[in-house]
């Protein structure tokens, strides 16, 4: 699979289709497999790339703590749509995801035709509850200690953004979180945790994206009310919630999830979303 050598990382992407390019991260745990029920209906439409932020997926994880955070990530996507050579793009990403891709229009407008932040609590900039904190600190101990598969099962039953997906899914969704997890590097995902836990910030930056952007959630997912506000602070933006979906809205209601995205940007390819 391809890999763009990027500050000393190796970012893993992939490209699907042609067309105006789509580039698209999932959030914390997560992988490029993670995007597969959009795949076929996106790269029909688009370049679809996708990628795996440090840490992740088949990209590499460094080795210092001071290696991971949005401002290091948005860096690397930088970088890969160079490599790329892509000039501009719709950027967007699920949760952690997400809050890298605002990062990163805050940062490079002139290279984003439309913003989409899917899901996402980092994008908001609201600080964690002390009960996340407790629970991601309880993560990160379990991935430096006793592995992933301890991580995934802990992660099942007490970490929101996962459990409602494994409650509901049953148990195809289940072994899929489960391979989620220990597909990852232990020391990566614990270092990309704790680089999430106190990344609050002034949510009125977010009144400086100007570009076309869509908020979604699932109306089951924790998120919900910071993906309001980031509504809120952008001007113009669209947001859709999705009935009977949690964190991981594109799992939860693939086809609800497609349709809302690939109409949104339709209206933004046509000119008819300033």
């Amino acid at each position: 699979m391809p890999h763009a050598l990027i500050n000393g990382v190796r970012i893993h992407y992939e490209v699907h289709g042609h067309g105006k390019p789509l580039v698209l991260a999932y959030g914390l745990g997560g992988n490029t497999t993670e995007w597969t029920p959009q795949i076929l209906a996106f790269s029909k439409k688009y370049r679809l790339v996708l990628w795996d932020p440090r840490g992740h997926g088949q990209s590499d994880s460094p080795a210092s703590p001071h290696q991971y955070g949005n401002g290091e990530s948005s860096y690397d996507l930088l970088a890969l749509m160079d490599h790329l050579e892509i000039p501009k793009a719709h950027v967007g990403g699920l949760s952690m995801g997400a809050s890298i891709a605002s990062r990163f229009a805050l940062l490079h407008p002139e290279r984003v035709d439309a913003l989409l932040i899917f899901d996402s609590h980092t994008a908001s900039g609201l600080p964690n509850t002390d009960a996340m904190i407790r629970m991601r600190e309880r993560i990160i101990e379990l991935a430096l200690t006793k592995g992933m598969d301890a991580v995934a099962e802990y992660s099942m039953k007490n970490n929101p953004n996962i459990k409602h997906t494994a409650d509901t899914g049953g148990s195809q969704a289940v072994d899929n979180l489960r391979k989620m997890y220990l597909s990852l590097n232990p020391l990566g995902y614990a270092y990309s945790t704790r680089s999430t836990i106190y990344t609050n910030f002034d949510a009125d930056i977010l009144k400086g994206i100007k570009m076309p952007t869509l908020v979604l959630a699932g109306k089951e997912d924790s998120a919900l009310e910071a993906c309001r506000l980031v509504h809120s602070k952008i001007a113009g933006s669209k947001l859709i919630e999705i009935p009977n979906a949690g964190h991981l809205s594109n799992l939860d209601q693939p086809e609800a999830f497609t349709k809302a995205v690939l109409d949104f940007l339709a209206d933004v390819d046509a000119g008819r979303n300033s």
